[in-house]
């Protein structure tokens, strides 16, 4: 099975979406302990063979364990060696799995507690065949005792020794060894190889790709695992603005409720600070939305040309601008909007752009940034940007084609609202978002959603990632609130359940 290797954080955010489309952890243990004794038993003898099986206090030492049932079932003699306390075992379907072997007389279960323990094992020294289940994907450190002295016993033995997912001691992201590492005769890749193989070959071996049931649909399904790179504790010394500065630009003289609505998401989701800057009229009642909003006036009617060096004088001392909620569809508006544009993206910042700010770029022919900037149309904002008839908006492949083509015409990430959003980049990647219910048809939601993903484009994100996630937070805020009011969600009540999603 030929697959490109992935990215330590790419595989658990497959894992974690896996799981929202009901596939347990505890089901890819048993497919993945599987798939590895398959492959042991398809390329070597181990029928009354001895086979010792070292296994760490995690997933991959879960991995392990599920495998051992499976060989002995073979007909080899099987012995599994935990490498720690079995009461410091943190993972639950590891504990089970543990817990399963203690039940069972043919399979020598035991802990290896010390250096000295490994140092004493003669099932390492002896065995036919040896498999390394001591550390998974995501290693960054050197190895502690006693699981180093293991990985130098096993490279010490005459045995044929496996590897599962990505030999011990190798670091999954960059292939660096730490202290010590397995050199493998055979790695069994879960899902996919990993990056830092591809730095270690000396020590991976024969590659085996195996499928341990993650369903396609994951890798272009937004869920929780889309969180992963913001559910972060923040450190102690970190102070105000470290976490996301945001300039919201827009209103105009009839709309106020929109640059407020979409400041406020920020600050729920997590910005430190909030600037909207916006025309003179609504300055007052953008400010008494929310004591948290910092409110500046643009001295005009509505945004101009000549209001542009302000707003990139303020945009300037933020991390993020949020450009056109509320913005209104003046004649000047729109080239204001295209100067700050083209601005923006000379000084590489990221950006949003909603609602009239999109109206606006339909003719301006402006090349961006996929990885600074997402834009986030409904189906008809995305006909005025790609200027034709797009054909059946009921049809969902024809709406990711449709967003995917406007992410090339102005190489941005396009996040398309519906239904199911589309998030889609340039280079065809795309996800769906089935997160949200009708009653988010509401207005403002649109708005909240281009305060989510602001402020997590502040995070420095790619903003692929950022629309991603913001896309499934938006649609879950949504579906909370539903759960609290039914149809009679409004948009503030969206707001108020964001916190929620990153709880869940």
């Amino acid at each position: 099975m030929e697959k490109d290797p992935i990215t330590t954080e790419e595989m658990r955010i497959l894992e974690l979406n896996a799981q929202f489309l009901g596939v347990t952890h505890s089901m890819l243990m048993q497919n993945a302990g599987r798939e590895v004794a398959r492959v042991v038993a398809k390329t070597s003898k181990v029928k009354e063979k001895h086979i010792a099986i070292l296994c760490g206090l995690g997933g991959n030492g879960g991995d392990g364990i599920v495998a051992a049932r499976y060989l002995d079932e073979a007909g080899a003699f099987v012995d599994v060696y935990l490498l720690g306390d079995e009461r410091t075992i943190r993972n639950e379907d590891t504990l089970h799995n543990w817990e399963i072997l203690n039940n069972l007389h043919d399979i020598l279960a035991s802990e290896l507690l010390t250096e000295s323990a490994v140092k004493s094992c003669r099932a390492i020294k002896e065995a036919d065949i040896l498999i390394d289940g001591i550390m998974g994907f995501g290693l960054r450190s050197k190895l502690r005792e006693p699981l180093l002295t293991a990985v130098k016993m096993i490279n010490k033995s005459a045995a044929i020794k496996y590897s599962i997912d990505i030999p011990s001691g190798i670091d999954s992201e960059s292939g660096v060894v730490h202290g010590a590492a397995v050199k493998a005769d055979h790695t069994i890749a879960l899902h996919a190889p990993k990056t830092g193989m591809t730095n270690a070959k000396e020590f991976v071996g024969n590659l085996h790709v195996v499928s341990i049931g993650i369903p396609k649909e994951a890798g272009y399904t937004c869920g929780p695992g889309d969180l992963r790179p913001f559910i972060q504790p923040r450190d102690l010394h970190a102070k105000k603005g470290d976490f996301g500065r945001i300039l919201v630009v827009g209103g105009s003289d009839v709309y106020s409720g929109a640059p407020a609505l979409a400041g406020m998401a920020a600050l729920r989701t997590g910005a430190d600070l909030v600037s909207v800057l916006a025309p003179e009229p609504v300055v007052s009642a953008i400010r008494s939305y929310s004591p948290n909003l910092m409110v500046t006036s643009l001295g005009t009617q509505v945004l101009l040309p000549e209001t542009v060096e302000t707003v990139i004088e303020h945009a300037s001392n933020n991390h993020v601008v949020a450009l056109g909620p509320g913005l209104g569809l003046e004649q000047q508006t729109k080239v204001a909007v295209t100067s700050i544009v083209e601005q923006l993206i000379k000084s590489k910042t990221p950006l949003v752009l909603d609602a009239d700010g999109l109206k606006a770029m339909a003719s301006s022919e402006l090349n961006l940034n996929s990885d600074l900037t997402v834009m986030t149309p409904h189906w008809g904002e995305l006909s005025i940007l790609m200027d034709h008839d797009l054909g059946d908006d009921t049809s969902l492949p024809n709406r990711v084609d449709q967003a995917i083509a406007c992410a090339k015409k102005y190489n941005s990430v396009i996040l398309l609202k519906g239904p199911v959003d589309v998030v889609a980049e340039p280079n065809g990647k795309f996800k769906l978002n089935r997160t949200g219910v009708p009653a988010m048809t509401v207005g403002g939601t649109g708005d909240v959603l281009t305060g989510i993903v602001a402020a997590l484009l502040a995070t420095d994100v790619p903003a692929f990632l950022a629309a991603s996630a913001g896309a499934f937070v938006s649609g879950m805020a949504g579906e909370l609130a539903f759960d609290e009011r039914g149809d009679h969600v409004v948009a503030t009540d969206c707001i108020e359940n964001i916190h929620s999603v990153f709880d869940m």
